[in-house]
């Protein structure tokens, strides 16, 4: 709708451009989980959100109380190389990883989002790999990050 702003998606949007920050040369993707094996790609899932609690406070009887929302979005790097080049895969990932953290938490515009314009948090990673004829790897790197549902109310 005109004048309303879905914090939830402007959350997304952006952590899927600061995704692409890390390293260019990784293909960018959203909510897609299956991939071919021969390239580099960087995913972003959506994840689940739920409520923490309605914010106490004097509001209209029409209007729904506000709500601090916590929802759980993850990145994914993945990555398929030949059998000779796979011991650099985990470091590979790894540092990926890291800037990734260090990114996110630290863009202004991101956590002008959140509630108190600083709820994101890191909440751990997975990494996976596989081998055949070529070295498949991946790491998710989940966040949590909060933010206020005003339901009804235009965007601020």
């Amino acid at each position: 709708m005109p004048g309303y702003e879905d914090r939830r998606e402007a959350i997304l949007v952006r952590l899927y451009e600061l995704m692409q920050t890390v390293d260019a040369s990784f293909d960018p993707k959203r909510n897609v989980s299956e991939l071919p094996d021969t390239a580099r790609y960087v995913v972003l899932l959506d994840g689940a959100e739920h409520s923490v609690g309605t914010i106490p406070g004097r509001r209209s009887a029409s209007e729904p109380p506000p709500q601090l929302i916590e929802m759980t979005p993850e990145v994914q790097f993945r990555v398929a190389t030949k059998v000779k080049d796979a011991t650099n895969v985990g470091t590979t990932l790894n540092l990926l990883r890291s800037q990734l953290i260090g990114i996110v938490l630290t863009d202004p515009t991101l956590l002008a989002l959140t509630g108190r314009g600083q709820s994101a948090h890191y909440e751990g990673a997975q990494p996976a790999t596989a081998q055949g004829r070529s070295t498949e790897g991946g790491i998710g790197v989940a966040f949590t990050i909060t933010y206020l549902l005003r339901p009804g109310r235009a965007a601020a």
